[in-house]
């Protein structure tokens, strides 16, 4: 029998989770382009843009922000893009989101009981590959995600997107 609970227990997970990664001074937005420029540096606005969710305008004044706090920083023009980096502050900025994102996830699931863990871990991928619609989707579902957890193990949603589009070929700059 289906039942809306289970959804709705879900989507209220997904807000608490959403609330507790929350930075004062950052924005879901910025957040998620520091992590996706550490992940994929250099990477053009336009190639953030995409991943983030933003429009081309929005993005260029979202790097404007991220540039004047020190964060990030634009390279040599190629071509039309320029390419975008991290400082070395926007870098460790970078790595003290992402540490505390799992951190605060991992304090959350130490709460499930080992049997419960399991169940969740062997749900997530089935759940997560049902949400990508294809690259362009798996890049956003995963643009908080620190990448090298999945390498060994497969990305469900990279997995899900190589079905959909085949294999990931990175814009060039």
């Amino acid at each position: 029998m289906h039942s809306y609970r289970t959804a709705n227990l879900l989507a209220a997970l997904a807000v608490a989770i959403g609330d507790a990664l929350h930075e004062a001074d950052l924005s879901p937005s910025a957040a998620a382009a520091l992590l996706t420029i550490a992940q994929w540096e250099p990477m053009a606005a336009l190639e953030l843009a995409a991943v983030v969710g933003l429009s081309q305008s929005a993005a260029v004044r979202l790097v404007d922000e991220l540039a004047a706090a020190g964060l990030v920083r634009r390279l040599e023009k190629k071509g039309r893009a320029v390419p975008l980096a991290l400082t070395a502050t926007g870098r460790r900025r970078a790595k003290a989101l992402q540490a505390r994102r799992l951190a605060v996830l991992d304090t959350a699931l130490a709460t499930l009981g080992r049997e419960a863990r399991a169940g969740l871990e062997a749900a997530l991928p089935g759940l997560l590959a049902a949400f990508t619609t294809g690259r362009a989707a798996a890049r956003r579902i995963c643009r908080f995600c620190d990448h090298g957890l999945c390498r060994d193990g497969g990305c469900p949603v990279g997995t899900a997107a190589t079905a959909i589009d085949g294999p990931f070929v990175r814009p060039k700059l």
